[in-house]
């Protein structure tokens, strides 16, 4: 099952059977290849951390994890910024990541021109990306070419993606 990093925002994470708070945010690791964790809150209390070795399953209706949250680590990966075609020209940023329930493998980033653009559902993916981390450039990705989702959705069949 595949779903995103924004779908999992508000679901429940829950723990021998109790709830330890809501996703507000999943962190992918330096390179956005596999998902590095989740930030969750539980109210007005300090948000704490699941490493997605702690993930023992993403559902539709909640998180379940096999380890008491942790305190947020200091060296969470920068988030990931504006989006660049290998000849340099700025197509957009990243506004989302497609997620491999099951694995936890970023399959895919969503690509954005603009909060009007996504809005009128003008998105595009890059399936084969790399993320810039040089001092000056830390979290520009950089793809050779952009996919709609349909070509998104014809690749992952042909990699046999569930």
């Amino acid at each position: 099952m595949l779903t995103t990093l924004n779908r999992l925002v508000g679901l429940p994470v829950i723990w021998q059977g109790k709830q330890m708070g809501l996703v507000e945010r999943g962190v992918p690791d330096t390179q956005a290849n596999h998902l590095s964790g989740l930030v969750i809150r539980r109210g007005m209390r300090a948000a704490k951390w699941v490493p997605s070795q702690a993930v023992t399953m993403i559902g539709q209706q909640c998180v379940m994890v096999r380890g008491k949250p942790k305190r947020i680590p200091r060296d969470l990966p920068e988030p990931m910024k504006r989006v660049y075609l290998v000849d340099g020209q700025c197509v957009g940023e990243v506004t989302d990541a497609v997620v491999g329930a099951d694995s936890l493998r970023v399959y895919a980033l969503e690509i954005s021109s603009g909060p009007l653009y996504r809005l009128m559902g003008q998105r595009m993916y890059a399936a084969d990306y790399r993320v810039r981390q040089e001092k000056l450039h830390t979290g520009e990705v950089v793809a050779p070419r952009l996919l709609s989702w349909a070509e998104m959705e014809r690749m992952l069949q042909e990699e046999d993606v569930p």
